[in-house]
């Protein structure tokens, strides 16, 4: 988080320098440094540019300046997503600590400790 209000601190800094002539405005260095500064945010976040979301929705791929920076390809497929199931577990109090299982307990019900549902990856293909 440091770094990145340094960062942030420093395009800021950067939004008043101009240049070009003392009498003309300064619109233009004040746009490109706050896109400067809305690319770094997204970087931060994302790991891809502004204009990496732009070709990556056009062409229904991910598409990254990072990740082509690194050696790698600048577009590859979307991953296939990964078919996720709810599991839920029944936990019990034991002695020391808390036993969860898949099943609930027949007559345990006073060492009953709360359910806990998750999603997990399908093991169905």
């Amino acid at each position: 988080m440091g770094r990145f209000l340094t960062f942030l601190a420093a395009i800021l800094g950067l939004c008043g320098c101009d240049l070009g002539p003392p009498n003309e405005p300064a619109a233009p260095t004040v746009i490109g440094a706050s896109v400067l500064a809305l690319d770094a945010v997204s970087v931060i976040n994302t790991r891809k540019t502004i204009d990496d979301h732009i070709v990556s929705f056009v062409t229904g791929q991910d598409c990254s300046t990072i990740r082509a920076s690194k050696g790698d390809h600048y577009c590859i497929d979307e991953p296939v997503p990964v078919p996720m199931v709810q599991r839920t577990s029944y936990c019990y109090k034991t002695l020391a600590k808390v036993t969860c299982y898949d099943r609930p307990m027949t007559g345990d019900a006073a060492q009953f400790f709360g359910m806990r549902v998750d999603e997990v990856p399908s093991t169905i293909r």
